[in-house]
């Protein structure tokens, strides 16, 4: 079964919450959706689902949205945290810049505007894949916002997740040729561009990101769903910023921070964590692909909400 061709990485994260998180019963209410206006005038789309502290929900891509990972695993954690799922500007069913604005600190300041918007004075951040760059820039300039994040299959650094997808994929292509891919004379976006295309070609990219076939059914089935509007991901690679070391950055965030990586998560690359420098941060590496979520829920659940637990006195 063929993968949708991507836009480079994919997705984001999801938290849990212990019942002594709370010191008050929270209210639980139905799931609402609504539509918040930036101001910039750009209108995005927010869900609002669970009890709980608040979690805002990044997801990767860059481009994607919001709703597969909802369904797929990222709403069994809605028993305990009061999940706020986003999709980004010009993604999914948010609208499109009208100054065709996509820079990486515009779409910080979303996340703080939605964040005022709610009247949440401070909340967690759940981050996937791109996410985490999204996630650590947000929560260098808000920092004062954000009680805690979790970053799941999540890049800090464009470059080595893109050397780990052309490695691997030369590794399952055999190519007798590897000049298109492996030439350092290359810059290296071209080089990655040419593995995901040529994986595609042949039915093989999901093998980056997937350790199961019923996992790639389901994500494929829940993305035809999404609407047609992809302004973001044919925008991004404009903005330098993107490319930058985030792990450098991360050096500097002193908020309770853990990481979770797949062992078979060659989209991201499976020790691109061991670069992440967080004062106070936490790591673990368990079996699975870039889709922890939703192949290993149970023990994915279960290792933030362990995490929850030890932080929410400290927060």
């Amino acid at each position: 079964m063929k993968a949708r061709l991507p836009f480079i990485l994919m997705f984001l994260l999801g938290i849990s919450l212990s019942a002594s998180f709370a010191q008050t019963k929270p209210t639980v209410s139905a799931p609402k959706e609504m539509r918040l206006t930036m101001t910039d005038g750009t209108e995005l789309y927010v869900k609002v689902s669970g009890k709980g502290r608040p979690c805002l929900f990044i997801h990767g891509g860059p481009g994607a949205w919001s709703h597969s990972f909802e369904v797929l695993g990222i709403n069994t954690l809605e028993d305990s945290l009061q999940m706020i799922y986003v999709d980004q500007r010009g993604s999914g069913r948010s609208g499109k810049s009208p100054s065709g604005n996509y820079s990486l600190q515009r779409v910080a300041q979303d996340f703080d505007e939605v964040r005022q918007q709610l009247g949440h004075s401070k909340w967690t951040v759940l981050a996937h894949s791109f996410g985490g760059i999204l996630a650590t820039e947000y929560a260098y300039y808000y920092p004062q916002t954000i009680s805690r994040m979790v970053l799941l299959s999540a890049t800090l650094h464009l470059e080595p997740s893109m050397h780990a997808q052309i490695n691997r994929g030369v590794e399952l292509l055999k190519p007798e040729d590897t000049t298109p891919f492996l030439d350092p004379n290359k810059p290296i976006f071209d080089r990655f561009m040419a593995i995901i295309q040529t994986l595609n070609q042949k039915d093989m990219y999901h093998q980056l990101m997937y350790t199961t076939s019923d996992g790639l059914k389901k994500m494929n089935e829940e993305d035809a769903k999404r609407p047609g509007n992809y302004s973001f991901g044919q925008a991004w690679s404009n903005y330098p910023e993107y490319f930058q070391d985030f792990t450098e950055v991360s050096r500097h965030l002193k908020m309770p921070v853990l990481v979770i990586s797949g062992q078979q998560d060659f989209s991201i690359g499976p020790d691109h964590y061991k670069s992440f420098k967080f004062p106070n941060q936490t790591t673990v590496s368990m079996p699975g692909g870039h889709v922890i979520y939703l192949e290993q829920n149970a023990q994915f659940q279960k290792v933030v909400k362990e995490f929850l637990k030890k932080t929410s006195r400290k927060s």
